[in-house]
């Protein structure tokens, strides 16, 4: 059976970090394990370094862009360029416009602008983003910094109009699908209809800092997203199940 690849998932929500992150690759489940601050990216990289089937992303989350502990916006920035150097890999980062974050809107524009404008010069960086009643504004950043023909656009669990998702399948995004997703009717729909080529999965799990989360919970979000996407889609289990594995280690450079 092909091994399980989790594109979106956060192993710094685990109380142990590393315990966790070992028992996935002894489960042969390999991970695209996405941080919310510059300052997490730094406090796991020395704790995961050693684990190969892991890829640690850079991220700036919007809801993390205006925190007290972050300091300013500038120097949250100013982390953020200090470790891009250090990998290829970048998540999660994006916009949030839900009602309740839209006192920090601004922040998350320049955020945003920044580190696309980053990844672009840079290049050839795997990139994991949230997208909240924002995909318009995304999408209209990463067109004019370049970043998606320089760098692999991820959108993580979909969930905008069905006008953007159209533009963003033409600009050569990705997608990562979870539960979340296929909860929904609408979020079925676009499981359907993203050419095959652009679908992966995801848990997004553990889904909050400390929250229980075990391997076997991954797995059956795994599974139960692959299950789905097979019978959404009419086609068979072991064949997109292979698919998109190989498609996520490519990726991963595993």
């Amino acid at each position: 059976m092909t091994h399980l690849v989790d594109m979106h998932m956060h192993a710094g929500f685990a109380d142990d970090p590393a315990t966790f992150a070992h028992a996935l690759a002894d489960a042969n489940i390999a991970s695209f394990a996405n941080t919310v601050t510059p300052g997490e990216y730094a406090h796991l990289s020395p704790i995961l370094t050693d684990i190969p089937t892991m890829r640690l992303g850079l991220g700036l989350h919007p809801w993390w862009v205006d925190t007290p502990e972050l300091g300013t916006l500038d120097d949250a920035l100013d982390a953020f360029i200090a470790q891009l150097d250090t990998t290829r890999f970048v998540g999660e980062v994006g916009l949030d416009f839900w009602p309740t974050r839209a006192s920090t809107k601004d922040a998350q524009m320049k955020a945003f602008t920044c580190i696309t404008a980053l990844c672009a010069a840079k290049g050839d960086v795997l990139i994991s983003m949230h997208s909240v009643k924002a995909e318009r504004e995304l999408l209209d950043v990463l067109e004019d910094s370049e970043c998606l023909g320089r760098c692999t656009c991820i959108l993580h669990s979909y969930a905008g109009p069905s006008d953007q998702l159209s533009r963003a399948v033409e600009d050569g995004c990705l997608f990562s699908v979870g539960t979340r997703m296929l909860s929904t009717k609408r979020g079925r729909e676009y499981a359907r209809i993203i050419p095959e080529e652009r679908l992966l999965v995801e848990s997004d799990l553990p889904a909050a800092a400390g929250e229980p989360t075990s391997v076997r919970d991954v797995t059956r979000s795994l599974e139960s997203v692959i299950d789905g996407l097979a019978r959404i889609r009419g086609t068979d289990l072991e064949r997109l199940r292979e698919s998109i594995g190989a498609r996520s280690d490519v990726l991963l450079g595993l």
